[in-house]
């Protein structure tokens, strides 16, 4: 009895090459601790179990060390993220497929808030405390102060968002404003203009969770003119050149294959504005983990310190360095940056703007 044809016996050893090729290549390799393309930590080799915890996450463990660790890892993950993208199949569920091929962040509530679905009023209240507060005291030492916060991507590209994302009429960035505006804390609404012209052009990037360089001039704008200084607006018809490629975002490197889903970027050229060449050093704010930096233009402006995150950590140094003597960037730390390294900066101007689905105080006791 024939248990298997003789045109198809050639399949054995082809299935234990392709079987053993992996495990070869791991073994000839080094061992990787971080993902560059996922831009993560790769999961550790468990210990030996010495205590009854330990042994019933033995498993877990282990299996997280073996997902992590195979030959040519990074080409399959590659190949996997391409396929799937490109199927629309998530390999990830901290991403979702919208419409023309934009990605969505699903995590920190983010479209759960964008949805209106949570009203977190506790902490809504507790951040307008904060902000009160800081607004009271630097209204003292004559120092302007501003809370702009920077939208989720969902809040603003409602046209990309999946079909069945349906926003209530009021989310938490209504009740943060109505609870700034009931302190008489001055603040931006940063979603006016960004709506306004994502109709006609993105403003934020198709595969990451930040805003693109169009979408950060007109936050920036909509932040000075709010400081009462429309003479340091950038108007985009004189520097918007259209949109250039770029790898793709945060969210394209979550899937695994940045290289290969790539991304457009705004193009802005702020020659009509004679700009300086900024020089840009470390600001030690002791919180290493995040930290901070300084642009100095040696122009005879203000100066100005921005409490933000990455949404501006680089966003507005150009454009504030058209005006201000000095730009200082520092973490907002969810409300628990150090004071006194704001103060060291002398600013005359500072603007809170945390990222909508971190602009609470979790950090502050």
């Amino acid at each position: 009895m024939v248990l298997l044809a003789s045109h198809r016996r050639f399949w054995f050893p082809a299935v234990l090459a392709a079987l053993a090729l992996p495990m070869l290549v791991q073994a000839m390799t080094p061992r990787q601790i971080l993902s560059a393309r996922e831009a993560r930590p790769l999961a550790a080799a468990p210990g030996w179990p010495r205590t009854l915890p330990q042994a019933l996450v033995l498993p877990r463990a282990t299996e997280a060390f073996l997902g992590d660790h195979f030959g040519l890892r990074d080409r399959l993950v590659h190949a996997n993220a391409r396929l799937r993208y490109a199927l629309r199949s998530p390999s990830n569920p901290g991403v979702i497929y919208g419409r023309s091929g934009r990605l969505f962040f699903n995590g920190d509530g983010m479209l759960e808030q964008s949805l209106g679905l949570l009203r977190r009023q506790a902490d809504i209240d507790k951040f307008a405390d904060f902000a009160a507060a800081l607004a009271k005291q630097y209204r003292a030492r004559g120092v302007r102060f501003l809370v702009a916060i920077a939208p989720n991507s969902a809040t603003i590209e409602r046209q990309f968002v999946p079909r069945w994302f349906k926003p209530a009429a009021q989310t938490e960035y209504d009740l943060m404003l109505a609870a700034l505006a009931r302190r008489n804390v001055p603040h931006a609404d940063l979603r006016v203009p960004l709506i306004a012209v994502n109709e006609r052009q993105p403003v934020y990037l198709r595969t990451d969770t930040h805003w693109n360089r169009l979408g950060a001039l007109l936050a920036y704008n909509e932040v000075v003119a709010s400081l009462g200084r429309a003479d340091w607006i950038v108007d985009p018809n004189l520097v918007f050149r259209g949109f250039e490629l770029k790898p793709g975002g945060d969210l394209a490197r979550m899937l695994g294959a940045p290289d290969a889903i790539g991304d457009e970027d705004a193009r802005i050229d702020l020659s009509a504005y004679g700009p300086v060449a900024l020089t840009t050093a470390a600001l030690d704010t002791r919180k290493p983990e995040t930290g901070g930096n300084v642009s100095d233009s040696g122009r005879a402006g203000p100066n100005v310190v921005v409490l933000g995150d990455s949404f501006t950590e680089h966003a507005w140094r150009d454009y504030f360095g058209l005006h201000a003597r000095r730009l200082a960037w520092i973490h907002h730390e969810l409300c628990d940056f150090f004071p006194d390294v704001v103060d060291a900066q002398r600013p005359d101007i500072v603007i809170l703007a945390p990222t909508e689905r971190v602009m609470f105080c979790w950090n502050r006791h």
